[in-house]
């Protein structure tokens, strides 16, 4: 049995060294095969070939894997396994073996469902060179083993499996650490079981949770509609702390935006808008709205006639894509953009400053550039 386990991993070493020495023109080079089979699926090859999967078929570069009312393991050349359950996508987008492996490296990308990665034991591909995506967060790999669900929203829920299946009284070792990282931050599991779900790609990550009570053959696809319930709470958490600070991050704007009232007539120039027609006393009134509608006008042309350039968004005025209001206050040198849509944003900036806004929700991303736009980098993330 030790003679016939030498000799497998020593075809599959040879099968690497064979691969890394091939052109990358030739992309449909075997690097791994599919061990276990139910059902139905689909490999999707880069060429536009579509393939039924099948037990002992062929894994190339840059396949496409699609299980329908089905599941699969594939096992690739340095024995990683990649095992996938029903209604799960994923993509092969690297697999490079160099007999320096430093530079030999594996990449994949989870699109939909859930699949399970545990690393080879052969050490052909190094850890720090494997790397997994989901829509909204890149996972690296320091551990062996470890579970991902991916939602039809691209929310990930990534699940630090153990070395070993854990005893009756809970006892289990981590089969290493793992890393979730998006724009949003990182976290870093390093607890047999321990859990994190990344709503969004610029979401940080909530803080991870250990999970009670669960076994790696109950890790499948009900957790896209039923998430663990340390999960849920985890994530109820993270949204009502998100919702008690500021959604805004200044950067050298160094004012209260809660202090002020920008609403206050003073503030604003550009207010035609504010002006109520049906609670004026014609009477005694009359002349002094006609007046200062004149001086209102005034003030939005000799706005439009200053030295100041806004790219992104209508100005002065609103702007229905980018849902900001724009207003040029002459008298304070000033600048101020004000939304509101899912929660008021308020910015105020002088007009001679070189500033760049960008907004990152839900429906209306956008990116306002004041003058050259190079000094001031203002990034705001508002989810509803």
């Amino acid at each position: 049995m030790q003679l016939l386990q030498l000799i497998r991993k020593t075809q599959a070493t040879l099968k690497l060294v064979a691969l890394s020495l091939l052109s990358f023109t030739t992309m449909a080079q075997d690097i791994g095969d599919i061990v276990e089979h139910t059902g139905n699926s689909l490999i999707l090859r880069a060429d536009g070939e579509n393939l039924q999967g099948s037990l002992g078929e062929d894994i190339v570069f840059k396949d496409g894997i699609e299980t329908a009312q089905g599941r699969m393991k594939i096992q690739f050349l340095d024995e990683t396994k990649l095992s996938l359950t029903e209604h799960t996508e994923v993509v092969i987008d690297e697999y490079y073996y160099d007999p320096n492996p430093s530079k030999s490296k594996m990449s994949m990308k989870f699109v939909s469902g859930t699949a399970r990665f545990a690393t080879g034991k052969l050490g052909l591909v190094p850890k720090e060179n494997i790397e997994i995506t989901t829509p909204t967060a890149t996972i690296a790999v320091r551990g062996t083993d470890f579970t991902t669900t991916v939602d039809e929203l691209g929310r990930s829920l990534v699940i630090l499996l153990p070395e070993t299946e854990c005893t009756v009284d809970g006892d289990c070792s981590p089969s290493g650490s793992i890393t979730v990282t998006n724009e949003g931050g990182t976290v870093t599991l390093e607890e047999a079981y321990q859990a994190t779900m990344v709503s969004s790609i610029s979401t940080p990550p909530v803080q991870p949770v250990t999970l009670e009570n669960l076994s790696i053959s109950a890790i499948d696809n009900m957790f896209i509609v039923s998430p663990p319930e340390e999960v849920e709470q985890a994530v109820e958490e993270q949204t009502t702390t998100a919702d008690a600070t500021s959604i805004l991050d200044f950067t050298d704007l160094d004012f209260d935006a809660l202090a002020e009232d920008f609403l206050a007539e003073d503030d604003l120039e550009f207010t035609e808008l504010d002006v109520d027609l049906l609670d004026i006393d014609f009477l005694q009134d009359l002349l002094v709205t006609i007046e200062d509608i004149d001086l209102l006008t005034a003030g939005i042309e000799s706005a439009s006639s200053l030295d100041v350039k806004i790219v992104g968004t209508t100005s002065p005025g609103f702007d229905k894509t980018t849902f900001y209001n724009t207003f040029i206050d002459k008298g304070n040198g000033e600048i101020l953009f004000y939304r509101d849509a899912n929660g008021i944003i308020s910015i105020r900036i002088p007009i001679t400053q070189n500033a760049t806004i960008e907004t990152n929700t839900d429906n209306a991303p956008s990116r306002i550039v004041v003058n050259d736009g190079q000094s001031i980098l203002i990034i705001i993330n508002q989810r509803g």
